[in-house]
């Protein structure tokens, strides 16, 4: 899930001169477990057959879409990293980083 909607005026814009779109577009894995941990509570809330549905499978595409962003990129460079590229997947700006990146192990364990 990346941090910013395609849509939103400020997608991939920078933050100021000579200063890169930080929050804006790339996926950030923090920002993504706490979208996964709040799916992960509302599948054991919802009442309605419908939307535990739809919620279970919003959380199973989001987890593993994130599981495989975060290992392809560590499998093709040996590293984590601060934050990924919303089209390729790719690793962007710090690394190695094990920051927030090290909350895949939890996401790996639904530990949220």
């Amino acid at each position: 899930m990346r941090s910013l909607a395609r849509t939103d005026q400020f997608y991939r814009k920078r933050n100021a001169p000579f200063d890169e779109p930080y929050w804006r577009g790339p996926i950030w894995i923090n920002v993504n477990f706490l979208a996964l941990g709040a799916l992960y509570h509302y599948k054991s809330s919802v009442t309605s057959v419908g939307l535990l549905k739809r919620v279970e499978g919003l959380y199973g595409r989001l987890r593993t879409n994130v599981l495989r962003t975060v290992l392809n990129e560590f499998d093709r460079t040996g590293h984590f990293w601060e934050q990924y590229d919303d089209v390729s997947g790719g690793g962007l700006r710090g690394h190695p980083f094990t920051g927030w990146t090290a909350l895949v192990v939890n996401i790996m364990a639904e530990k949220y």
